[in-house]
């Protein structure tokens, strides 16, 4: 048996739990298994960590996080005097996840590093928000989002209440290293670390600070009209029902019908199939409701359906159509008519900057960037990763040349008011709510703005592909696909191929042989540039084993952008042999 396996199965040092998950897994027979939880130390990436739960080097447990934790508070120290020696800590509903946290401040705790850690499982959002309302140099959020049951995962916040880039990274990591033994990391008792005033329960001020601070995107709608629009809501037995409800209520909605199966936290996602709110499965049980809903005279069918993931970072739309029927929508289409509104509504009430900037990622549709344009505001791309769009945040601020309007993802995460530094579900769905409701006054819904849209703009369509590569094998396949792709560029039949971006090399290969310089930072993606406004993008993903391929055309008909989209499918999957 390996070596490793028998050292934590030795060790008193071992939580007794894990060691007898070990010893359970060893009765079963499960060799393969016990190699695979010991083949590494468990990455930390720009991202944190994140992956499944249990014994080993390479699953999340309490060992792993402590090491993080360590690494984590360890960077904190080395930051100039400046920065307050003080972490936040939040979670959510996963298995595991109050005790991760816990941990995490009793090892700031050990280090003399001030700790606040959440009294119950909160949004991400609020902890992008209570690092800079509380003045910490650094934050941590335990959470998977939207990943199985069997995952979790760890989030690192710097001061200005974004996740830390790579460069933080890196350092956590080296600090990780020098913390020593994965076993031996300094916990303090979290009794001696109260009375020592190191261990502090996150006050009740924060969120209801955080919740004053939504009001600034109340819209005075006339008498009447969010009365009148009927939400139905599932937090997804997540994090989203502490604030969503809340939230929707104050700025003047009633009639908001939450999903009485999915309203509880639930580590096990009993009642649904997905919690990704990207993903159709994740409304069977809130189109159950609004079908529930449609029939009851005294109620009617209701106009939205919202679905936030467990963490409460990002937020999904379903609308009702003319004939009864829920339309799903797209991040990017809910991208382009929040844009449209928002701006619309910050333009008539003379609030929209000279140099307002929308930022959005690399693999984002263009359609959000052609509405912002209709309204003389600019778009900044960034890589894939909210992180990205709060560092323009900052960015923005310390130069003053551009104005932080609006950002968000085609993986339905969106941010309005930079008092969060992360996308932010609950603002979201205040902008999408006031949206419908100003829609629904006018006799309209959201499936005919957005068609409205399509006229106005053309017809932007984008499709999202994902392939799973289990295991080292599968990493090397990745791999090899990315250096065939960046040797020999994807051709598309009948469309003239007119530029590569390269961020791994940072530049824009260009058909006639040209190259300038990608202003992005080097990540592992590719985006072929198409003539007639069509693109593919593909990446490695950073958080799970896929390749993720996205897809993006502009045509003047549905059918055509459908066909469009289709071909590039096809020429994908085709040269991927997938």
């Amino acid at each position: 048996m390996d070596d490793g396996y028998r050292a934590w199965l030795d060790d008193e040092r071992v939580d007794p739990e894990l060691r007898e998950e070990l010893r359970t897994l060893e009765r079963m027979g499960q060799t393969e298994e016990l190699a695979d939880r010991f083949a590494a130390h468990l990455a930390f990436g720009t991202g944190g960590l994140r992956a499944k739960l249990g014994a080993g080097t390479n699953r999340m447990n309490v060992h792993t996080v402590r090491k993080a934790s360590a690494g984590v508070v360890r960077w904190l120290c080395a930051q100039p005097p400046s920065v307050p020696r003080r972490i936040v800590i939040a979670y959510d509903g996963r298995h595991k996840s109050a005790q991760f946290a816990m941990d995490c401040a009793r090892v700031a705790a050990a280090y003399n590093v001030e700790a606040f850690v959440f009294p119950e499982a909160r949004p991400t959002p609020l902890l992008s928000y209570a690092v800079r309302y509380l003045q910490c140099g650094a934050g941590v959020m335990v959470t998977a989002s939207h990943n199985p049951a069997d995952y979790n995962g760890y989030k690192v916040y710097g001061a200005d209440g974004a996740q830390v880039l790579a460069k933080a990274a890196m350092a956590i990591v080296d600090e990780m290293e020098r913390a020593g033994d994965l076993l031996d990391i300094p916990l303090q008792e979290e009794q001696e670390a109260r009375a020592k005033g190191l261990l502090q329960t996150v006050a009740p001020i924060v969120e209801a600070s955080y919740m004053d601070e939504l009001t600034v995107l109340h819209r005075a709608l006339h008498a009447g009209e969010k009365e009148a629009l009927s939400i139905v809501y599932t937090p997804l037995h997540g994090t989203g029902g502490a604030l969503v409800p809340q939230a929707l209520k104050r700025a003047g909605f009633t009639h908001v019908h939450i999903v009485a199966e999915q309203a509880t936290l639930d580590a096990e996602f009993t009642h649904v199939r997905s919690p990704n709110p990207e993903e159709k499965a994740a409304y069977d049980l809130a189109l159950d409701t609004a079908r529930r809903l449609a029939e009851d005279p005294t109620v009617g069918a209701p106009d939205i359906l919202l679905a936030t993931d467990p963490d409460a970072d990002r937020v999904g739309v379903m609308a009702r159509r003319f004939d009864g029927t829920y339309m799903p929508l797209s991040g990017n289409e809910v991208g382009a008519l929040v844009l449209a509104d928002y701006l619309a509504d910050l333009k008539n009430r003379a609030l929209l900057p000279d140099n307002a900037t929308v930022v959005t990622t690399h693999v984002t549709s263009d359609f959000g960037e052609a509405v912002a344009r209709s309204f003389g505001v600019d778009t900044e791309r960034t890589l894939t990763g909210f992180k990205f769009i709060g560092e323009k945040i900052a960015q923005y601020e310390a130069s003053g040349k551009r104005a932080f309007v609006f950002g968000y993802e085609e993986s339905v995460g969106y941010l309005a008011k930079p008092f969060v530094r992360d996308k932010d579900s609950v603002q979201a769905v205040l902008l999408i709510a006031q949206m419908a409701a100003a829609l629904k006054a006018q006799g309209s819904d959201l499936p005919t703005a957005l068609q409205r849209l399509f006229d106005q703009f053309g017809f932007y369509f984008d499709r999202q592909l994902s392939f799973t590569f289990e295991g080292q094998s599968g990493i090397e396949q990745m791999r090899a696909l990315m250096t065939d792709l960046r040797q020999q560029a994807l051709e598309v039949e009948h469309l003239s191929l007119m530029a590569v971006e390269d961020a791994w090399a940072g530049i824009t290969r260009f058909a006639d042989g040209r190259e300038t310089a990608l202003t992005l930072p080097q990540s592992d993606v590719l985006k072929f540039l198409y003539t007639g406004g069509a693109w593919i993008a593909v990446r490695p993903s950073g958080t799970e084993p896929k390749l993720k391929a996205y897809l993006g055309v502009c045509e003047p008909s549905e059918q055509a952008a459908m066909q469009r989209l289709d071909q590039l499918q096809h020429a994908f999957k085709k040269r991927a042999n997938l």
